[in-house]
């Protein structure tokens, strides 16, 4: 299962929103999104779910279910392996 802050960064830079656009939803400083995105913080499902909503989705889930249909997909390769970063 993907972490959700390894769907936030590559959601986000899909829709070509800024770490700050997020940390102004959130009423935090863009060094607590970029520690968000790294996985140095923990978010509830409620923060999970306002951010969903900000980049289009009903909720946390749902940005999960097109991460893994659109953008986790993408980065396999012809032969079948997850192609480097």
């Amino acid at each position: 299962m993907t972490k959700f802050f390894q769907m936030i960064r590559a959601v986000r830079m899909m829709k070509g929103i800024k770490q700050t656009e997020i940390a102004q939803l959130l009423e935090v400083r863009q060094q607590s999104v970029s520690k968000l995105e790294n996985g140095k913080t923990r978010v509830s499902k409620s923060v999970a779910d306002k951010i969903a909503k900000y980049l289009g989705f009903n909720n946390g889930a749902e940005m999960e279910s097109f991460y893994e249909k659109h953008v986790n997909k993408s980065r396999i390769g012809i032969n079948g392996f997850e192609e480097p970063s």
